[in-house]
């Protein structure tokens, strides 16, 4: 895999399930002032990556699964790599869960959710068993359609109105930093960094560039969305549209396009794929060191499958949101515990072998 593909990787898995809600989940924590909390957590999610890749950086050729035994002993090593099993498998449960809800909301209200959760699962077992070049030059090529989902967003200025922003900072500190906390959850993707690391082919270069990027342009993206949802929403009006996204889309006729929501959210799915896909790449890669000899397409054929089960009999609204409030807790444990590993290796002076 190439740096402009791990770049590609990335920002795909980032820009995912988050798009339609976040900034009405953004608004209730932050309120107007939730553009400035987008800012300041992807800067903070800056710091984070860059932690990340100084300590890809000690272990040139391992991963998370391979580096983390020698960091902190097998026994030890090998349980935070079930964590992060878990978290994976986990995440990809919960897009699932709101992919099908916003499906049923909004693109296809009477069809069977049990053959659509089928059919999304299939494409993910299609393109999840394979090589992570494979993966990588599918993530790259559907990249383009984040300028068209932009592009989509700036089809109608007339209803937009800058003092629905004012007065800045009317939220006060506290409020900045709750939707902070909404922003990282909302950015989450970056972490599969730590899972891809070793596949990547340097050159000598520095992981830092197409790592930044992505996560710079994810910020730069949610923050779009969130500012168009923003000044075409009163403060009002916005607390009560759960999905502010497709609800403003709905609402723009083109002269050669009706339903540019239908659009909008066509491509979105698309995105929703790869982010799917892109997490049970992650959670396979784990369960393939730890019991198929690092071949992740075994765990892949019965790893779908789980999520699918889930996806059959896990569908109400009440535990979806049971679910996104242990996803809150579990995923900044999971963000915080390769700082951790960093500095163990650092004070214990631990490294791998290095590239010839």
């Amino acid at each position: 895999m190439t740096r402009v593909q791990l770049f590609a990787f990335i920002l795909q898995t980032q820009i995912g399930i988050g798009v339609l809600s976040f900034p009405y989940d953004l608004h209730k924590s932050a309120g107007a002032d939730g553009w400035i909390s987008i800012l300041l957590a992807g800067g903070i999610i800056q710091l984070i990556l860059l932690a990340y890749v100084v300590l890809c950086k000690r272990f040139p050729q391992q991963n998370l699964y391979e580096f983390t035994p020698l960091i902190v002993g097998k026994w030890i090593g090998n349980v935070l790599n079930a964590i992060y099993i878990l978290h994976f498998t986990f995440t990809t449960c919960l897009i699932l869960l709101l992919e099908m809800m916003f499906v049923e909301l909004w693109i296809l209200p009477y069809s069977n959710p049990w053959l659509i959760i089928v059919a999304n699962c299939l494409v993910c077992l299609f393109m999840a068993k394979e090589n992570i070049r494979i993966i990588a030059r599918y993530h790259a090529l559907i990249s383009l359609l984040i300028i068209i989902m932009l592009a989509l967003m700036f089809t109608s200025f007339g209803n937009m109105d800058y003092r629905y922003l004012l007065p800045v900072g009317q939220k006060g500190l506290h409020g900045i930093i709750m939707g902070m906390k909404s922003s990282v959850l909302s950015f989450l993707g970056f972490e599969v960094l730590l899972v891809l690391s070793s596949d990547v082919r340097t050159k000598g270069k520095s992981l830092i560039a197409p790592v930044l990027w992505a996560n710079g342009l994810a910020t730069i993206f949610f923050l779009i969305v969130v500012l168009v949802c923003f000044l075409n929403f009163s403060p009002e009006a916005i607390s009560f549209i759960p999905q502010p996204v497709p609800y403003y889309l709905n609402g723009i006729s083109l002269p050669f396009l009706e339903r540019v929501d239908l659009l909008f959210l066509s491509i979105w799915l698309v995105k929703v794929t790869a982010t799917f896909i892109s997490y049970i790449y992650a959670a396979s890669k784990g369960m393939g060191y730890l019991f198929h000899r690092n071949e992740h397409r075994k765990a892949v054929y019965y790893l779908v499958p789980i999520v699918c089960l889930v996806g059959f009999f896990w569908r109400s609204e009440d535990r979806i949101q049971f679910v996104e409030q242990i996803s809150n807790v579990e995923s900044f444990i999971i963000l915080g515990i390769p700082i951790v590993l960093l500095l163990l290796a650092w004070l214990m002076g631990k490294r791998g072998e290095q590239q010839a």
